[in-house]
């Protein structure tokens, strides 16, 4: 179920701003558990765990040392970051944001100076909603 589309939003690392995000769909999975019981005639579910992911373009300026090379472990290593965090923008005063990890990269091309890449995320975690 998508709960969010936005034209824009933002990647940032350690309260930083590394790179822009935009062409954003925001989603929230929830499992339903069967809790049937013996000798019922009806199924019976309960929710279960809940998903948060997405998917996003991001742009990310090619003459800054810092963000190149944060963004080249992202690419290259697999390896988790600490302090990662998606922000998306739902108009004024609206925004959802939470602690990422970027679980699939698209193929990267650039744009005047900015670099652009197609990611899939998942919030690791709970996600904080300011409506």
């Amino acid at each position: 179920m998508s709960i969010a589309n936005s034209i824009h939003g933002e990647v940032r690392f350690q309260g930083q701003k590394i790179a822009k995000a935009r062409s954003i769909d925001y989603q929230i999975r929830r499992a339903t558990l069967e809790t049937t019981g013996i000798g019922d005639t009806d199924d019976e579910y309960a929710y279960g765990k809940r998903t948060t992911s997405g998917s996003a373009t991001l742009l990310y300026k090619t003459d800054d040392p810092a963000t190149v090379a944060l963004m080249n472990r992202i690419l290259d290593d697999g390896e988790q970051l600490d302090n990662l965090e998606m922000i998306i923008y739902r108009g004024t005063g609206k925004a959802v944001s939470g602690p990422v990890l970027i679980n699939s990269l698209g193929i990267a091309s650039s744009v005047g100076d900015n670099t652009q890449i197609s990611v899939s995320f998942v919030i690791n975690g709970k996600a904080t909603s300011v409506l």
